[in-house]
């Protein structure tokens, strides 16, 4: 799409300095994917659908070369999610192995909405990761504790592990088992696998909910605020202090928790 076709159309919405409008895409017509900021007369605009090629900054400090690095860069992070992952032949089904079986048993995975397979050659329970139905990548979570490393990356994707449906509140946690009982407790569930948040995760993120909450370990509360405020710029973020790990709460625990988390943000 022309970038002065796209700039005359940003700038029809009137955005006031410092002022942010996050609302349905003006090009796409998506529902609540378009993001525009005023910063100090620099307009910056992003639609997060992913048909959709509506990106751009408007300032007359920004030269020609850092308007073409900041349309590359959409164009680059496009190309890595269309790249299809392809499923080793060493995974198989979970059922015909024991210790994926007792694993998944042990946190009550059993009806978990992720699509999970087992790893004979690295003996991990595999965790596909997606992308609008598309597998685009997988992480195992080695069967033996002590096992170095505990997760493993199967291919060099940028996307974080969600599951769930919720558009509206997604929770962001460490793993991706605590991922999968968030979706158990009618939440979405994202996991970033550690305690950082990679920039390429965050338009999946803005794209899939409306709202998040950061709950991470009580040991990683400073990274937990630096991930809200990173976050905040897209989607409202909150952090959510917790005393005991999503992944050992049971069913019933988790839907009691997920439903006094929505109080808590006003959903």
């Amino acid at each position: 799409m022309e970038y002065r076709h796209q700039l005359e159309r940003i700038k029809s919405l009137n955005i006031g300095k410092g002022q942010h409008y996050r609302g349905d895409c003006i090009f796409c017509l998506n529902r609540n994917t378009l993001s525009v900021r005023n910063e100090n007369g620099k307009l910056t605009w992003n639609c997060f659908h992913s048909s959709c090629d509506s990106k751009g900054i408007s300032d007359t400090s920004v030269t020609v070369d850092d308007l073409q690095n900041f349309l590359h860069s959409k164009k680059e992070s496009d190309r890595t999610l269309s790249q299809a992952f392809t499923v080793p032949k060493e995974f198989v089904t979970v059922y015909g192995n024991n210790k994926a079986r007792a694993y998944i048993d042990k946190y009550q995975l059993e009806n978990t909405e992720a699509r999970l397979m087992y790893d004979v050659k690295q003996d991990r329970l595999v965790f596909l990761v997606e992308d609008d139905g598309q597998v685009i990548g997988a992480i195992g979570r080695a069967m033996v504790e002590g096992s170095v490393p505990k997760w493993y990356k199967y291919s060099n994707f940028s996307y974080p592990f969600i599951v769930g449906t919720n558009k509206y509140v997604g929770v962001l946690v460490e793993d991706c088992v605590s991922a999968c009982k968030v979706a158990m407790a009618n939440l979405t569930g994202v996991a970033i696998l550690g305690t950082s948040l990679k920039e390429d995760y965050i338009i999946p993120i803005a794209d899939r909910i409306d709202k998040c909450v950061v709950c991470l370990d009580k040991d990683a509360t400073d990274k937990s605020f630096k991930i809200r405020d990173a976050l905040s710029y897209h989607i409202p973020t909150y952090v959510e202090m917790i005393d005991k790990d999503l992944k050992h709460y049971s069913i019933n625990e988790l839907k009691e928790w997920g439903e006094e988390l929505c109080t808590k943000i006003g959903l």
